[in-house]
């Protein structure tokens, strides 16, 4: 099955700048780990328990990373963080399925 990770940073506390460089390694990270990248979005075929533990274990290597550069830990950045099943996904930008007529 499908699983979705969102991660969002919290860009209204923390300088830009600082984000998109912390954003770029958990990127990287997560892409390394077998997600593939959708917008902001990631996604793997794998089950819920292992996309939220191969999530988590980014996040843990993130902190260790030598360029990730912050007192503190990763999680402070971090505003949302949480894993979905992508079926469950609505897309908006498509008409409603009634709407749509086969012939």
């Amino acid at each position: 099955m499908r699983y979705a990770i969102v991660i969002n940073l919290d860009y209204n506390s923390y300088p830009e700048q600082e984000c998109l460089k912390i954003w770029t390694l958990i990127r990287n990270r997560m892409i390394n780990s077998g997600f593939r990248l959708e917008g902001r979005l990631f996604t793997a075929e794998m089950s819920e328990d292992e996309a939220c533990k191969v999530s988590r274990e980014v996040m843990d290597k993130v902190n260790k990373d030598p360029g990730f550069k912050h007192d503190g830990d990763i999680f402070n950045f971090i505003k949302d963080f949480y894993c979905y099943n992508h079926s469950h996904t609505v897309n908006l930008l498509l008409p409603p399925t009634e709407n749509i007529k086969l012939e």
